[in-house]
């Protein structure tokens, strides 16, 4: 339970902020003035005048250039110098002790233009239901990604593009902050490799079953057209796998490579028609962190180590995380639909996005402009977080001090969205009720 409102929690750099911190409940409340030391001290070291402080283990460093309680909050003014979190500290002391014993710690983080001027959504952009090999309805699977605190998905049947529709339009009445977006998992015929489409106008999956003939005299032509085709690779493959992003960008889409070192037998994708993916690199995004199991883990390692290998070299490309859950409940022995607990996967992998707003259009903006990092955090443990330096610091700060509230309305919602699916007849005007909770709280957290 989070004692204070802090607002708010991201601020512009290199100027003036002022942070108001609202104790939530009378036993978190702040003490008197004259018992109370407030202090700002830069993660990063970076001071106003440009010069990095060391570290002190003395308590009173970095005072807050301005405080004063108004009406039991703490109101802080201070110069955010820098890219950087800070750690404004409330020292305490007690009347018949004159040194500083106890101490509340906030976190702030301050940010250049170009990402303050961007919004944190956490999303899922590849998910099964049972149109295909999944376990639970569209319906179902939606109500329970906002339950579990996600801004936005999309369901990416094997396929199937149609049921993606059926879950969007079964909660479009609420107009919910929770957002549903178009999406198939693409598999062209004769190419092993899996493809997500991910917010696209149609499905390409529906191209080539309505006329496939054209796809194979299209993809041949891709294939008269490389010039550095491998005798050993399955050129076919690669070919027909760059015709998929290619019909996923006609549709306005994001089409996102996936899990090249997933394995059955062996791995499903070969190394040689791997390799001539990342060489030619036709897609927009990779699938960085994918829904393994936990006995395939190896599976994730590979493909962070050899994302990075690839950046070292010059080879530059978007990754983000996504679970490619077959369901999200799982249940006791013999105790199937009595009651269910989350299930291996759900929840596991995502991907933190920076983007202007949550559509569609900005989330593919926002990967393509590599504003995302993935996560991977099997069972929600010590979660592990993948993109440039810069996206993983803030990614960081995020998913400790911002996304833990964002999670209990997320919550709320989703609960009423199960109710809701399941009959429940006051469930709808509660969901209304709470509806703009979670982008009301996304804005104040940015709020000059």
């Amino acid at each position: 339970m989070n004692y204070y409102d802090i607002f708010p929690r991201m601020v512009p750099s290199d100027e003036v902020s002022e942070i108001r911190i609202h104790p939530r409940f009378e036993h978190a409340a702040f003490p008197s003035p004259d018992l109370m030391g407030v202090f700002c001290n830069p993660f990063d070291g970076l001071a106003k005048d440009g010069s990095y402080a060391q570290y002190s283990s003395k308590p009173d460093t970095h005072k807050a250039e301005e405080w004063h309680l108004d009406g039991g909050d703490l109101v802080i003014r201070h110069y955010f110098a820098g890219e950087q979190e800070y750690n404004i500290r409330v020292m305490l002391k007690k009347a018949d002790n004159p040194n500083y014993l106890l101490t509340k710690e906030f976190r702030i983080y301050s940010l250049k233009n170009d990402l303050f001027a961007l919004r944190p959504f956490k999303g899922d952009f590849h998910i099964h239901t049972t149109r295909s090999d999944g376990k639970e309805c569209p319906c179902y699977v939606a109500a329970r990604y906002r339950q579990k605190g996600f801004d936005f998905a999309a369901i990416t049947d094997h396929r199937e593009y149609k049921p993606s529709l059926e879950a969007i339009e079964y909660w479009k009445e609420f107009n919910l902050d929770f957002k549903l977006y178009p999406g198939e998992e693409v598999h062209a015929p004769d190419n092993p490799v899996h493809i997500v489409n991910f917010g696209g106008k149609f499905s390409v999956n529906a191209k080539f079953r309505e006329d496939e003939e054209a796809y194979r005299r299209e993809v041949q032509a891709i294939l008269d057209g490389m010039q550095d085709k491998n005798p050993n690779v399955n050129n076919f493959a690669v070919a027909a796998s760059e015709w998929v992003f290619d019909r996923i960008r006609e549709g306005g889409g994001l089409a996102v490579f996936c899990h090249p070192y997933w394995y059955a037998s062996q791995f499903v994708i070969d190394e040689g028609l791997t390799g001539a993916m990342f060489k030619r690199r036709k897609f927009d995004a990779f699938e960085l962190i994918g829904g393994f199991y936990r006995h395939q883990f190896e599976s994730n390692n590979m493909q962070v180590v050899r994302y990075y290998e690839e950046q070292a070299k010059g080879n530059k490309f978007p990754a983000i995380g996504l679970s490619d859950s077959h369901g999200t409940d799982q249940f006791l022995k013999g105790m199937e639909y009595a009651g269910s607990s989350d299930r291996d996967l759900f929840g596991w992998y995502y991907t933190i996005v920076l983007a202007k707003s949550n559509s569609a259009l900005d989330i593919i903006e926002a990967v393509k402009n590599f504003n995302s990092a993935a996560v991977c955090a099997p069972s929600g443990d010590m979660p592990k977080i993948y993109g440039g330096f810069r996206m993983v610091k803030y990614a960081s700060f995020l998913m400790r001090e911002y996304f833990p509230m964002h999670a209990i309305y997320c919550e709320q919602e989703g609960a009423l969205m199960l109710d809701h699916l399941a009959g429940e007849k006051k469930a709808a005007a509660a969901l209304k009720l709470l509806n703009g909770r979670t982008a009301d709280y996304r804005e104040a957290s940015f709020r000059k």
